[in-house]
């Protein structure tokens, strides 16, 4: 609280110093410009102590309520210095919708880091990025193997007639861009409540069986899941990266710009 506490003030103190310029018909808009300027280059020197965690100055979380707090301001202070939300002008039009589309990367960002470990460490096994696919191999070696090694299963039994119809793809592919970008456990349901509704026409093999199966569905959902949430949040770290280092470019250029007009 003490943190976002400062961050408001310093908004309040930067608002004053704006209408007061304002009111003696000095241009406020230097002010506000060079004040979001320093702050994007900030932001950029913050984000790369994050990324050099070993450099003794300072803990990492610290640097990152700083990255925050600093974005938050900087946002403000943006609110101020453009006439409209999106000013006119084809440049400055774009380098608008450039910095909201930083910001709100950066508060979708915010939202992330409190919500989405939250979510990776409430399901069962935890898995590096860089090896979802080795597992998922595995996982459909293991089904197909479980099936196999039943010898009382024949081909047109319903079990192996279930595998071959619904879980040959769901363990022989990735996961769906639908399921990527809004990942839930619908598919996981149906397969384990159809999976379900075999057991009255299996034996007790085939059920002990159907229940390996069962689980192997469960933890290649798992898996999926942490895929989609590890993925999301790679695609966030590229995107504001990359719009930020863009964002920064422009505002570099517009500043050239405004301070030759106003000369």
């Amino acid at each position: 609280m003490i943190g976002l506490s400062i961050t408001l003030a310093a908004i309040a103190v930067c608002y004053i110093i704006y209408r007061w310029l304002n009111d003696r018909l000095f241009n406020a808009s230097v002010m506000t410009g060079s004040t979001i300027l320093a702050c994007l280059f900030l932001l950029m020197l913050i984000g790369f102590r994050r990324r050099l965690p070993i450099l003794p100055l300072g803990s990492v979380s610290t640097w990152t309520q700083v990255h925050i707090y600093v974005g938050i301001f900087c946002s403000a202070v943006y609110i101020m210095h453009v006439p409209a939300f999106v000013a006119g002008g084809v440049f400055e039009c774009g380098l608008s919708l450039l910095f909201l589309l930083v910001s709100a990367s950066g508060f979708y960002g915010l939202y992330a880091s409190r919500t989405l470990p939250r979510r990776l460490t409430a399901v069962e096994g935890q898995h590096r990025f860089d090896q979802m696919g080795w597992h998922r191999c595995q996982i459909a070696e293991t089904a197909a193997s479980t099936l196999s090694a039943d010898e009382s299963m024949i081909a047109g039994d319903v079990l192996p007639l279930f595998y071959k119809t619904y879980l040959t793809s769901f363990f022989g592919r990735r996961p769906s861009i639908s399921y990527v970008l809004f990942p839930n456990g619908i598919r996981r349901r149906r397969l384990l409540g159809d999976l379900k509704e075999l057991d009255r026409y299996l034996e007790d093999d085939g059920r002990r069986t159907a229940g390996k199966l069962a689980a192997l569905i469960r933890q290649r959902d798992d898996l999926d899941y942490q895929f989609a949430l590890q993925l999301r949040l790679r695609l966030w770290l590229v995107i504001h990266g990359v719009f930020s280092v863009a964002l920064i470019a422009a505002s570099v250029v517009h500043a050239v710009m405004a301070f030759r007009f106003i000369q």
